[in-house]
């Protein structure tokens, strides 16, 4: 494919041949954001790749990992378990900061050193060792060709329906930032679950279904003996509150904005985070007292 051709509706191919369309979905999907000077990197992103790293990790090798995101913390602490000298070098003050803030940050920080590895925080761009795994996110996979006069914001941009700024033409996955009906803003969520399931609910609209994407995204990750989930869309907030103890699992930070909670990670408690997300769907209200008592079961609210 060469052209959408959004005009005339009609794609255009390799080949030269021309194939009309009455609607279009654009689903190019997304890929690695890789920082300049970082082109040879490893990257994680299909099996072939996963096989690469395993490879190394078996042979005992040193791993630089630029990037302590989800991916190059689960990297990290596969690595380290396996006996592995591991550096970990991330730009942030703490590892998944943006997300998670700095206090789970600086929990998860001192369990990947706690387990050996040589996090460098902060860290701007240092030149590294080889072998290097770049996990510093992704981008949408935007394709030129044809695309112009549709509104592009790290992303294509879409309602909660999946529908462009141009008429006739969709998006689905994880090239878009799509309006979710919860937070009433755009938001691009860089999982496949989500980019799976709003990717449905498009194909739905299109098949003259429409029900607008409103599922709480939801992803977790395995670190060592922890299990970190989290429920949310990674937006700003004003207050956190805890239930339990921080750095004494199963604990859970809830995450809130003008008093709503918007967000909810949890380490070894995972039946807290899916509650929260039922919560946070139904939009139900709850005071930061339950949020914080450990024996009120958020079910409870939903009744």
């Amino acid at each position: 494919m060469v052209d959408f051709g959004l005009e005339r509706h009609a794609i255009v191919l390799k080949n030269g041949r021309s194939v009309a369309w009455d609607l279009l979905c654009v689903a190019t999907g997304s890929t690695a954001s890789i920082p300049a000077g970082f082109g040879g990197a490893l990257l994680l992103r299909e099996l072939p790749d996963a096989e690469r790293i395993r490879e190394l990790i078996d042979r005992r090798q040193r791993l630089d990992i630029l990037g302590a995101g989800f991916i190059g913390c689960e990297v990290a602490a596969v690595a380290a378990q396996k006996g592995c000298e591991v550096h970990v070098y991330e730009a942030l003050g703490q590892p998944l900061l943006r997300v998670l803030g700095p206090e789970l940050g600086a929990y998860l920080a001192g369990v990947h050193r706690a387990h050996g590895v040589d996090l460098h925080l902060n860290a701007g761009s240092p030149r590294l060792a080889s072998p290097l795994l770049a996990a510093t996110g992704s981008v949408a996979q935007i394709v030129e060709a044809g695309l112009a006069g549709l509104r592009i914001e790290r992303g294509i941009v879409v309602d909660e329906l999946g529908r462009t700024s141009a008429e006739g033409v969709f998006a689905a996955g994880d090239v878009t930032r799509f309006l979710h009906p919860l937070y009433e803003t755009h938001i691009r969520v860089e999982h496949f679950q989500t980019a799976q399931r709003q990717g449905f609910a498009v194909g739905r609209t299109m098949a003259g279904a429409p029900e607008p994407y409103s599922e709480v995204p939801w992803f977790w990750s395995d670190q060592y003996d922890l299990n970190i989930q989290y429920a949310g869309a990674g937006l700003p907030w004003d207050e956190t509150v805890m239930r339990g103890e921080l750095g004494r699992p199963p604990f859970t930070v809830f995450y809130l904005q003008g008093g709503a909670v918007i967000a909810a990670a949890g380490v070894n408690d995972h039946h807290t985070v899916a509650r929260a997300r039922h919560l946070m769907h139904a939009r139900t209200a709850v005071t930061r007292q339950q949020l914080a008592d450990p024996n009120f079961d958020l079910r409870r609210a939903l009744a």
